[in-house]
């Protein structure tokens, strides 16, 4: 999909893609019809990572459930 490439382009350029000239450049290859999509997407890939950085955080709950687990662990293998 054209609208998703475009997404993962600016998703993958950040703070350096220049958005004045966007607009320009889609109009200029017949694209413009698909800023809509293009920001759904764009809004898709940025969720998406702002999701993944939650889930990888340790938090004190997910430390002490780990450490839990791996006492179980030896506790399980040492009998």
């Amino acid at each position: 999909m054209i609208a998703a490439d475009y997404a993962k382009a600016l998703y993958q350029l950040g703070e350096k893609a220049d958005m004045k000239n966007l607009r320009t450049m889609l109009a200029r290859r017949g694209h413009d019809k698909l800023l809509p999509q293009i920001y759904a997407e764009y809004e898709k890939l940025s969720v998406a990572a702002k999701r993944l950085e939650m889930h990888k955080a340790i938090t004190p709950e997910k430390e002490r459930t780990r450490i839990l687990v791996d006492l179980y662990k030896k506790l399980i293998n040492a009998h």
